[in-house]
């Protein structure tokens, strides 16, 4: 097992998160049940993913959660997009966020293919 807080997906997933959290703040209010609760939702579950995987012993099970952790992070772009074509978001932090998206996304496939390498 491996202290989650010292992998690299993870501490960048996490800053993604904190990012999120503090931009939908200003989201009006309507969308507090929509999709201000969903991109958090989605953004928290890839941290949460990749924790509970570094903490499995199986290498199987291991990237099952960095998978999940992936398709969560999918998701997290998608709602992104959403919310800058809603003018939710400013370009600026729609470029910013995007950017924490594909940089843990790639750590995550680089993490899930040496794994996958040691099958």
């Amino acid at each position: 097992m491996s202290e989650f807080r010292n992998l690299p997906e993870w501490d960048k997933a996490h800053e993604l998160t904190v990012a999120v959290y503090e931009l939908t703040r200003t989201f009006p209010e309507d969308e507090l049940l929509g999709l201000t609760q969903q991109i958090r939702l989605a953004c928290s579950a890839v941290p949460i993913k990749i924790a509970q995987g570094s903490h499995r012993d199986d290498r199987e099970e291991k990237l099952d959660f960095l998978q999940m952790a992936r398709d969560a992070a999918i998701e997290v772009e998608y709602f992104l997009l959403l919310c800058y074509e809603l003018e939710l978001l400013q370009p600026s932090d729609y470029d910013r966020l995007v950017s924490g998206v594909v940089e843990v996304k790639e750590l995550l496939e680089n993490t899930i293919e040496k794994l996958s390498r040691n099958f």
